[in-house]
């Protein structure tokens, strides 16, 4: 929501340059009169869309209205001013509207710019058209038709490139589990949210150093792999399991008490405790836990949460030991 807000903006920016450019143009050929009275409209648009913006109104609402006011000012404008260039311009507002990689965003204004050239075609034909047959359309079409295609593609290219990158900037690369990054802005989110209460988890591999010296770190790693899985098998789709690093692991979890820390401590601790066999390995792991949660939401640290739940896990330790 807060992407879409700053694209109104910058969207607003450029269709002021553009739109600045386009009278550049106008009063060069024309005259400053031809500007009017178009340019009232360009400004009542435009201390609209300041205000909508401003005011942080629904972005998406904000999005159609910006794109619809567009086009609505290009309708007048080609009714007012029937040149080619305008037409030209017209449709430029198509590939500024793929600024915000929405689809639906870019087939609004392909379908709008379609229907303008419907209407400048067959009804403003002999001032925009005059040397072109009425056969020649369905040329027009196809190009807007192959614009917003392309514009679509382009756009489903570009998010699966930040899905890659979002997933390699949020998550640990060797067992996909979430990274301090990733936990930082859950816990910020949380906070934010209508919840009861925070808690942390804090998970440590007993023995791992002396697994990866006897069968070797590939062998640990690929075990690393199949403790995020199994761990991820026991908890709610709320809660977010994060890598720290090594062998420590740390899950972010809300709306919980004591009684239900429990259930979840026991829970992972039954499913570690199952064999794993790799490489004709049989290998048996196990985790101390230790958590710490709070029902002071809005005063929640994350790093406090860390460090007492950190201390809790120690001390399961030493009693093992």
């Amino acid at each position: 929501m807060i992407e879409t807000h700053r694209r109104n903006s910058l969207l607003l920016l450029l269709i002021s340059v553009f739109y600045f450019t386009q009278i550049i143009i106008s009063i060069s050929i024309e005259g400053i009169v031809s500007i009017f009275p178009p340019a009232f409209f360009f400004v009542i648009f435009g201390l609209i869309m300041m205000l909508l913006i401003k005011k942080k109104v629904n972005a998406k609402l904000t999005m159609y209205a910006m794109i619809g006011s567009m086009y609505l000012y290009f309708y007048y404008l080609l009714n007012d001013s029937p040149y080619l260039v305008n037409y030209f311009f017209m449709w430029l507002a198509l590939p500024l509207s793929a600024i915000y990689q929405n689809i639906k965003a870019v087939l609004m204004a392909g379908l709008a710019s379609i229907f303008l050239t419907f209407y400048s075609f067959f009804y403003l034909h002999d001032e925009i058209f005059p040397n072109v047959i009425k056969e020649d359309f369905i040329y027009l079409i196809l190009f807007g038709i192959f614009i917003t295609i392309f514009l679509i593609v382009f756009i489903l290219k570009v998010r699966e490139a930040n899905d890659k990158l979002q997933d390699l900037a949020y998550h640990d690369p060797l067992t996909g589990a979430a990274n301090r990054v990733l936990l930082r802005e859950k816990f910020d989110l949380m906070k934010h949210e209508n919840v009861d209460s925070i808690a942390l988890l804090f998970l440590d591999m007993n023995g791992f150093k002396k697994i990866n010296d006897t069968y070797g770190h590939e062998i640990g790693d690929h075990l690393l792999q199949i403790i995020v899985l199994r761990i991820d098998g026991v908890l709610r789709e709320t809660d977010l399991l994060c890598r720290l690093g090594g062998d420590e692991f740390v899950i972010l979890t809300a709306n919980i008490n004591d009684t239900i820390l429990e259930k979840i401590k026991d829970r992972i601790k039954s499913a570690l405790e199952k064999p794993m066999i790799l490489e004709q390995h049989i290998i048996n792991v196990s985790a101390s836990i230790g958590w710490y949660y709070t029902t002071e939401v809005s005063d929640a640290n994350l790093d406090e949460l860390i460090k007492k739940s950190d201390q809790a896990m120690y001390k399961e330790k030493k009693l093992k030991d």
